[in-house]
């Protein structure tokens, strides 16, 4: 009879994980994937990122739900309120569908980022 393989925790510490750099307009966005979407059973991904000063990720739209939390610097969210001075602490979260972009602030910025499927295919691939 063959064994069933049961599932286990995973654990990846602060250096683990895949890592890409996102170029946008001279600027750059850090990745850090620590949960793919293959882990989660094609659900969702999980991941850090790190963007430059004045980094602008220009507004668009994904039919699934997206989220951030964000850590350090500030951030200028298109169709938020309020749009301006989002900092430490705060979550966000995109319904599918919603026009949605930012801009981070002077210093940057560091996010927790829950993204849909499609939107970690469209960084790290199929």
């Amino acid at each position: 009879m063959p064994e069933i393989e049961v599932p286990k925790v995973v654990l990846r510490g602060p250096e683990d994980g895949e890592t890409i750099v996102l170029p946008m307009g001279g600027l750059t966005a850090h990745i850090t994937r620590k949960a793919s979407r293959t882990e989660t059973g094609g659900h969702w991904a999980f991941g850090e990122a790190w963007q430059d000063p004045d980094f602008d990720n220009p507004p668009h739209i994904h039919e699934e739900a997206e989220a951030f939390y964000v850590l350090e610097g500030s951030y200028t969210y298109t169709d938020a309120d309020p749009a301006e001075g989002i900092g430490p602490g705060t979550f966000v979260f995109i319904p599918p569908g919603a026009v949605h972009g930012f801009r981070t602030g002077p210093k940057g910025g560091r996010l927790l980022c829950l993204w849909p499927s499609s939107v970690e295919a469209a960084f790290f691939g199929p």
